[in-house]
């Protein structure tokens, strides 16, 4: 059947499109009213966003279809697309920003991943026009505004959330004209869409009793918080609406879903502030979600700080600056430090006031959080320092003399002090009262938790007290410290997936941990970028290592607590706890082996 008896537009033959066209092109006010209407809309359209009609500009974005679609769509899809490939087309399918995703489940049609499918950046075609219309939509050859499009047949249908109104994701079909010579456009659209319907069903059918209670939960926080970005994941899946998908980047992803996942271990409401590559500064409401007896998901509200506009550079610009400290002190400090998170730039900002006001300081982290390299930072723009180690004993009687002597003759400007919550109360008595007569030296000591002893130090020396965060609460500081510590083992790009990877652990053993994991990665690579397949064996088991049940959890904070009482008494600490010395001994070593300090 010719063209000319199914043309569905009114002029009678393509050639008359054609004409219309070029008059178009030539004359801004040329009048269309023998075009489709539809297509005269996307041709006026693509002019205004000033589209080239003639040459390709390449507008790329970062675009994703969740997996809930990707999985439903694979079947259905992969069929079409053996249907196309006989008649030398191809199927796509891109997501509801418009942007090309590749499945592996498709063939390459020749256009990369991420290349935009908008009117506006690349004018009418069927995908972008299915988006501006809200429905299903087909294209003749002639009716395309750009010139190397028009060689192609093109029909797109929506994929629509089977539980609400949104977009999921779009599907295309592209036949070239030169091999298909009798079509029947509005039957291939009816048949693109009966696929579609197909999808969504699937869709429906595929989520299962966890991730329906999951969805009914994110569909009720995303109806009652429909102006903030909502997440929702399970471990295996995960749904975002249109303002998380417009306003997140991929790391940024990498880093909420790291969060979330430890609300999913602990079972408990979280709220911190985190410094995101989109939004910027912002607050994360995570709130868990019962899935199962043994599944819990969590439900992720991001509330920006500010309009992200005003976040054009999200580090410098952070809520929690760097308060206005003498011209050079933070940045001499940055230079020994990486991180963006706003726990790093609260520590940061105490950091610069210690440093500007000569202060003595205590810094208090878990182990392997940084706390020695933050020391470090302070002495180091203070001028000369000395550092011991009270857990080897330099603070002990028979070398307390020769720290003094040094002391004194050196005349350093900071003395460091690791470990010292491993002192004595006797032991820091003694401290105190031989070191505070230099009024030239400050002290600096590092501790995993307070105790009398270290107490006792703070008091004496009129310390400024300094926080550092574990990994694990300022998740968005891990890739750079990851790509920091690559650099310096041997000079490696690490992949997208490996620091995603990486985000998402746990790092019981923080930054000593994670430079372990880091330097054994860049060593075992042979490629120029170190993959997640590159990661040692044994890193599986940080993933879960640090993670506890909600009993677990309960117990530690137990132990912890009766220690504390017990000022480290193991004894008395099992008599508080009403049990025996062995079970306390025995569960001592369970939570140290999985990576949690006592």
């Amino acid at each position: 059947m010719s063209a000319e008896v199914l043309s569905p537009w009114p002029y009678e033959t393509p050639y008359e499109t054609n004409r219309v066209r070029e008059l178009f092109l030539m004359q801004p006010h040329a009048d269309l009213s023998g075009i489709r209407p539809m297509v005269a809309r996307s041709w006026y359209r693509s002019r205004a966003a000033g589209v080239d009609a003639f040459s390709d500009r390449g507008f790329y974005d970062e675009g994703r279809v969740d997996e809930y679609t990707i999985a439903a769509a694979g079947p259905h899809l992969q069929k079409l697309d053996e249907v196309a490939a006989d008649l030398g087309g191809y199927v796509n399918i891109t997501a509801p920003n418009g942007v090309l995703v590749k499945a592996s489940f498709l063939r390459d049609d020749g256009f990369p991943a991420g290349y935009s499918l908008l009117e506006e950046s690349c004018g009418s075609n069927g995908e972008g026009l299915a988006l501006e219309e809200g429905r299903g939509v087909w294209l003749a050859p002639e009716e395309h505004f750009r010139e190397d499009m028009r060689g192609n047949w093109c029909f797109a249908s929506l994929v629509r959330d089977p539980f609400h109104n949104r977009v999921r994701a779009v599907i295309g079909l592209t036949l070239p004209a030169n091999r298909v010579s009798t079509l029947e456009p509005s039957s291939t659209l009816l048949m693109l869409e009966g696929v579609a319907s197909r999808i969504e069903r699937d869709i429906e059918v595929r989520t299962s009793s966890k991730e329906r209670a999951l969805l009914s939960e994110y569909l009720r926080i995303s109806r009652r918080r429909g102006n903030r970005a909502v997440i929702a994941v399970d471990g295996k899946n995960a749904l975002q609406n249109a303002l998380a998908t417009a306003t997140l980047i991929d790391s940024d992803f990498s880093i909420v879903s790291g969060y979330a996942k430890a609300v999913m271990a602990s079972g408990r409401d979280m709220n911190c502030e985190v410094m995101l590559q989109g939004p910027g500064l912002s607050t994360l409401e995570i709130s868990p979600v019962t899935l199962s007896a043994a599944n819990v998901g969590a439900i992720v509200v991001v509330r920006p700080h500010a309009p992200a506009k005003e976040l054009a550079n999200a580090a410098a610009s952070a809520a929690i600056t760097l308060e206005s400290a003498p011209q050079g002190t933070a940045e001499r400090l940055l230079k020994h430090l990486d991180g963006t998170s706003t726990e790093f730039m609260r520590s940061l900002n105490l950091a610069r006031k210690a440093v500007d006001h000569d202060r003595s300081v205590v810094l208090i982290g878990e182990l392997g959080s940084g706390k020695l390299r933050l020391a470090d930072a302070i002495a180091s723009l203070r001028g000369g320092r000395m550092h011991v180690d009270a857990r080897n004993g330099d603070l002990r009687s028979t070398h307390f003399r020769d720290v003094l002597h040094r002391v004194a003759t050196e005349l350093p400007a900071s003395l460091i002090v690791e470990h010292a919550d491993e002192l004595s109360q006797n032991e820091a008595g003694e401290v105190a009262r031989n070191l505070r007569g230099h009024s030239t030296t400050k002290l600096i000591f590092t501790v995993t938790r307070p105790t009398d002893a270290t107490l006792l130090l703070s008091e004496a020396f009129d310390v400024l007290e300094i926080s550092v965060a574990p990994l694990r609460n300022r998740r968005e500081d891990i890739p750079q410290l990851a790509n920091a510590i690559a650099g310096e083992v041997g000079e490696r790009k690490l992949s997208r997936r490996l620091l995603t990877t990486l985000t998402h652990a746990d790092w019981p053993r923080n930054i000593d941990q994670l430079r372990a994991v880091v330097s054994n990665a860049v060593e075992r690579a042979g490629g120029a970028e170190v993959t997640a397949d590159d990661l040692p064996q044994g890193f599986h088991r940080v993933l879960t290592k640090g993670r506890l049940s909600r009993l677990e959890d309960a117990e530690l904070s137990e132990l912890r607590t009766a220690l504390q009482e017990a000022k480290g008494n193991r004894s008395l600490a099992a008599e508080t706890l009403q049990i025996g010395r062995s079970t306390l001994y025995r569960r001592m070593d369970y939570f140290r082996s999985r990576g949690f300090d006592l």
